[in-house]
């Protein structure tokens, strides 16, 4: 079980169309965004610098971009079974 108090950012699902992420930090400044890259490069094991943001900078919604040489199937594995704890 996750404790909110240790870990401020986790998948909370994945879909073939979207992954949920639960991220405590603040939306100013951009801090929630640049959270959400770093951790995602983390769990995809993936350069910072191969995540990027594509669309929805300021929305809740957002297309993330990854350069890397990685089939859609290892992404969504690697998510699954982050979700999965």
């Amino acid at each position: 079980m996750r404790s909110p108090c240790t870990i401020t950012v986790f998948v909370t699902d994945v879909s073939e169309e979207a992954v949920g992420v639960a991220i405590a930090a603040p939306p100013t400044d951009g801090e929630a965004n640049a959270e959400l890259l770093r951790y995602l490069s983390k769990v995809l094991q993936l350069k910072k610098s191969e995540v990027s943001l594509d669309k929805g900078s300021k929305s809740r919604e957002k297309v993330i971009k990854v350069t890397a040489a990685v089939s859609q199937e290892e992404i969504l594995k690697k998510l699954k079974t982050e979700a999965s704890g």
